[in-house]
């Protein structure tokens, strides 16, 4: 691959971006890991990856049938975020994420309340990382990771529909940092879209 075009990737890869990697069926459900880019170092496809438990059976076939390889990603970014900020976004974000699968899938409704409080303090926590970034909802698509190339999806509305609910939960908690932050509000974003995500897993 041609220094220009290993250049090109890492720009366009260098946004926050969130991949799914499937994993083996679980008692409860069907894991995903839901990564990140880790930006501490200078190859886009580094990874740092979180399991997220979703309610479908697995393994389903949900990737475009010509790229078995591929990953669906989301772009929360449209300008530059300093990559020290962008990991440590990730990691409270995916950590938010986790626990909030969690409690979406346990029986027991104390430790969901509780799960669910800890979820709505990662995703405050991430929100107030990138206080001073603006996050919106940049796209969806198909990652295939060893060509470095993007896929169209032809029904692509549960990633988009993730996308979009994802990046409003952080917007509403941005909005409301130094007030009392509306964390009901911004997990009522992240439920909807975890149901997005299942889907997404499930299609």
């Amino acid at each position: 691959m041609s220094l220009v075009r290993r250049l090109m990737i890492a720009v366009t890869l260098a946004v926050s971006a969130v991949f799914f990697i499937p994993a083996p069926a679980q008692a409860g459900g069907y894991w995903i890991e839901v990564c990140f880019p880790d930006t501490r170092t200078d190859d886009p496809f580094d990874l740092i990856c979180v399991p997220v438990e979703v309610p479908v059976e697995g393994p389903r076939k949900w990737w475009p049938p010509e790229c078995w390889v591929c990953l669906p990603s989301f772009d929360f970014w449209r300008d530059y975020v300093d990559p020290a900020v962008r990991y440590d976004f990730n990691e409270r974000f995916g950590k938010g994420l986790g626990l909030l699968a969690e409690s979406h899938l346990t029986d027991d409704e104390k430790l969901a309340e509780q799960l669910r409080a800890e979820a709505g303090g990662q995703f405050l926590a991430a929100a107030e990382i990138v206080s001073e970034y603006e996050i919106g909802f940049d796209g969806f698509a198909w990652t295939d990771p060893v060509n470095g190339e993007y896929l169209g999806d032809p029904q692509p509305d549960p990633g988009i529909a993730a996308g979009y609910a994802m990046a409003e939960g952080v917007r509403i908690l941005q909005n409301t940092l130094g007030k009392e932050p509306d964390i009901e509000g911004a997990l009522k974003e992240f439920d909807a879209a975890y149901e997005s995500l299942s889907e997404l897993a499930a299609a």
